[in-house]
C-alpha cells in the first residue's frame, strides 16, 4: 500500500504555519488567564490579525520556540486589554485600566480612539511607578537577571506607552525605595494592585527580607493599612504556591501528548509552557526531569486543580498536540491521549478540545475560503 502524500501545496503550507502559530498563542492566553479562557482566545486573536498575515505570508513573525523572550513582551502587549497575564507582577495594576491598549492591531482606528492626554498622562505617571517599584524589588537581591528583564520589558510593553515615554523605562537604573517619588493623586485600587503587585513579584522566586522591606516601605508611604499589607501578602504566596500545581500539571500533560516527539518538539513545547505556567521557585523541579526524559505517569496527583486550571491545562495540553497540524489519524492518537490526562484529572477532555478547535476554525476558515 502506498503512503499518504503529504501535501506540498502553498496554500495547506501557509494554513499549516497559522496553525503552529495559533497554538502557541493558544499556549500563552490559557497560561495567562485562569478563567475567562474562551473569552482570552477570541480577544487575543483579535489583536494579533497583523502577526497572522505575517505567517501566512511566509514573512517575518516572532515565534515562541525561536525567540521566546521578545515573543513574550510582544504576547503580553497585546493581551494586555483583554487579560493581563496572571504570571505577570503588577497584572492587577494594568487591570485597573493602566494601559493604553485597545482595539484589534491592525483595525484599531475602527474599533478605539486615541486616548487623550490625561489617559495617556495617568499611565505613564502609574504605569512607570508600577515598574519602578517593581524593578526596585528585582534588583533587591542582586542584579537584574535576563527573566527579571523579560518581565520588566512585559509588564512596559502592557502599559501601551507611547514610544518616547516608554524607551526611558527600558533602561533607567533601580530606584531606591526612599528615592521613589508618588507623584499626584494614587486611586485606592491602584495602590493595593501594586502593593499586590510587588508581593507577588518578591514570591515569585521566594521572598527575600530586602524585597519584604521595600514592599512594606512602598506601602507605607502610600498609606495601605498594615492589615491590609498582610492579606495582599497571604494571597501572593497563596497564588504563587497554587500556580505551581496547575504548572505541574501542564508540563506532565504537554510531556504526555508528545512523548514520541522527545527529544524535539515535545521538550521545546513542555519546557516552554512549563516556563509561563510555573513560578519560578518551583521550576527547576519540573523542568529537570524534561531535560533528563523521566517518564511521565499518570497518577491522579493533580486531582485538586480548580474547574478553571484543569481547563487551561486541558486547553494547552490539546494545543500542544495540534503544534504539528496532524493527520486525521494521529490526531486520533493525540485524542486518546488527551482523554487519558482528562481521565487523570477528574475532567471531560471535551470542553477543551472544542474550545480549542473552535477558536482554531474561526481564524482559518475565513482565510481558507479566500484562497484560490
Amino acid at each position: 500500500m502506498n503512503a499518504p502524500m503529504v501535501a506540498t501545496d502553498p496554500y495547506t503550507q501557509a494554513l499549516s504555519r497559522l496553525v503552529g502559530a495559533l497554538t502557541e498563542d493558544a499556549i500563552f492566553a490559557l497560561a495567562a488567564a485562569p478563567r475567562g479562557q474562551a473569552a482570552t482566545l477570541e480577544g487575543l486573536g483579535k489583536r494579533r490579525t497583523d502577526a497572522y498575515t505575517a505567517v501566512l505570508q511566509g514573512q517575518r513573525a516572532l515565534r515562541m520556540n525561536d525567540e521566546f523572550d521578545h515573543w513574550v513582551v510582544e504576547m503580553a502587549r497585546a493581551i494586555a486589554p483583554v487579560a493581563p497575564p496572571e504570571w505577570m507582577p503588577m497584572c492587577e495594576v494594568i487591570g485597573e485600566k493602566v494601559t493604553l491598549e485597545a482595539g484589534a492591531r491592525g483595525l484599531r482606528s475602527f474599533f478605539s480612539s486615541k486616548p487623550s492626554d490625561k489617559d495617556v498622562q495617568r499611565v505613564k505617571r502609574l504605569g512607570s511607578l508600577s515598574v519602578r517599584l517593581l524593578r526596585a524589588i528585582f534588583a533587591a537581591d542582586g542584579p537584574v537577571d535576563a527573566e527579571e528583564a523579560r518581565t520588566l520589558a512585559s509588564l512596559i510593553g502592557s502599559l501601551g506607552l507611547p514610544e518616547a515615554d516608554a524607551q526611558p523605562l527600558y533602561t533607567e537604573a533601580p530606584h531606591a525605595i526612599e528615592h521613589l517619588e508618588v507623584y499626584g493623586d494614587l486611586e485606592e485600587g491602584v495602590g493595593r494592585a501594586m502593593v499586590a503587585g510587588a508581593w507577588y513579584g518578591a514570591a515569585w522566586d521566594s521572598i527575600d527580607p530586602r524585597e519584604e522591606a521595600i514592599v512594606r516601605s512602598f506601602a507605607k508611604k502610600i498609606s495601605v493599612p498594615i492589615e491590609d499589607v498582610e492579606r495582599l501578602r497571604t494571597e501572593a504566596t497563596h497564588r504563587v504556591d497554587q500556580r505551581r500545581i496547575a504548572g505541574l500539571a501542564t508540563v506532565d500533560a504537554a510531556r504526555y501528548m508528545l512523548t514520541d516527539r522527545t527529544p524535539g518538539i515535545g521538550v521545546q513545547l513542555a519546557a516552554k509552557a512549563g516556563t509561563l505556567m510555573l513560578p519560578r521557585r518551583y521550576r527547576e523541579e519540573a523542568l529537570g526531569q524534561i531535560g533528563h526524559g523521566t517518564p511521565v505517569s499518570l497518577a491522579k496527583r493533580y486531582t485538586n486543580l480548580t474547574e478553571g486550571e484543569r481547563l487551561s491545562v486541558m486547553g494547552i495540553a490539546w494545543a500542544v498536540g495540534l503544534f504539528e497540524d496532524p493527520s486525521m489519524g494521529r490526531r486520533a492518537l493525540l485524542r486518546a491521549r488527551h482523554d487519558r490526562i482528562a481521565q487523570d484529572l477528574g475532567d471531560d477532555g471535551a470542553r477543551a478540545r472544542t474550545m480549542i478547535d473552535e477558536w482554531i476554525s474561526v481564524v482559518l476558515l475565513p482565510v481558507a475560503f479566500n484562497m484560490k
